[in-house]
């Protein structure tokens, strides 16, 4: 099945991150790939402890894209793509039940910083027992239609409107 968690709510990658942990729980594989995100985040050093959860990422820290060059851009797209390719090749070599969490693939994908036709192509040959899940704002039109569950998280009221910065262990 396809999960799409969207909106612009906090909790998006807090609902992945706990279907991580449940997967990883029954003892299947989990592919954790992380886009447009660096290398800072709490719930990184809680999957280092879960050896069913392998966490795919650029590796270095990117700017905000209104800040990216066209060498930033051009450098992240690489890495998604490498990631995607990644995990194409381990559904396709893989034993057993498979979760692949994409958090915030919307971003690159309206963004032009990955190859949509690999997200594409994993989407339309999906085997039975792989779950993926996919997070991020305002998804494209394919993602919301291959959904099975879709589900939109609502900011009601978040703390950054009076200023407040994200806090480890919270926001990051």
């Amino acid at each position: 099945m396809i999960h799409l968690y969207s909106g612009d709510g906090k909790g998006k990658t807090s609902i992945a991150n706990g279907m991580a942990v449940r997967m990883a729980g029954t003892g299947n594989q989990v592919l954790y790939a992380r886009f447009m995100k660096g290398s800072v985040s709490s719930e990184l050093s809680s999957f280092d402890k879960l050896p069913q959860i392998k966490v795919l990422e650029a590796g270095k820290d990117f700017p905000f894209y209104k800040q990216m060059s066209d060498e930033d851009k051009e450098e992240i797209t690489t890495c998604h793509n490498r990631i995607l390719e990644e995990i194409l090749d381990r559904v396709e070599n893989r034993e057993g039940s498979l979760m692949i969490i994409l958090d915030e693939i919307t971003y690159p994908c309206r963004w032009n910083l990955v190859d949509v036709s690999l997200l594409r192509g994993l989407i339309d040959n999906l085997p039975d027992d792989v779950e993926l899940v996919m997070t991020g704002r305002n998804p494209m039109d394919f993602m919301m239609e291959c959904a099975d569950y879709w589900s939109e998280v609502a900011m009601k009221k978040h703390p950054y409107e009076k200023g407040v910065a994200a806090r480890v262990g919270i926001e990051m």
